[in-house]
């Protein structure tokens, strides 16, 4: 399987998992793709635009921070992200991500079962 940039569909998204601001997300891959792989997508944040804390209670999630820089959030502490930065999210904690700057922040998320 191979799944080109240029091939991906990107949609809008508002306010996403009770964050605030624009979005576009599109999926590199969906649950039944790939074993264990529930979500694997590629999002972009504009500048202030969060997606809001949220728990993870039997799932577990990476970003993968692209291109830009911000915040990452990991059971309510924060912390500055930026191109090639990884977190984890293990199931059971919460997290999310802020675009603090003024240029978009890419980032992929790989969500798996916990």
């Amino acid at each position: 399987m191979i799944r080109a940039l240029s091939a991906l569909t990107f949609t809008s998204r508002q306010d996403i998992r009770g964050g605030s601001g624009p979005a576009q997300s599109a999926e590199y891959l969906r649950a039944g793709e790939m074993e264990g792989v529930l979500a694997a997508g590629r999002t972009v944040l504009a500048p202030g635009t969060s997606i809001g804390e949220h728990l993870h209670a039997d799932t577990e999630e990476i970003y993968l921070v692209l291109e830009g820089r911000g915040q990452g959030v990991l059971d309510g502490v924060r912390f500055p992200v930026g191109p090639g930065d990884l977190f984890l999210c293990k199931a059971g904690h919460r997290h999310g991500i802020l675009n603090d700057s003024d240029a978009p922040m890419t980032f992929m998320g790989l969500m798996t079962r916990g």
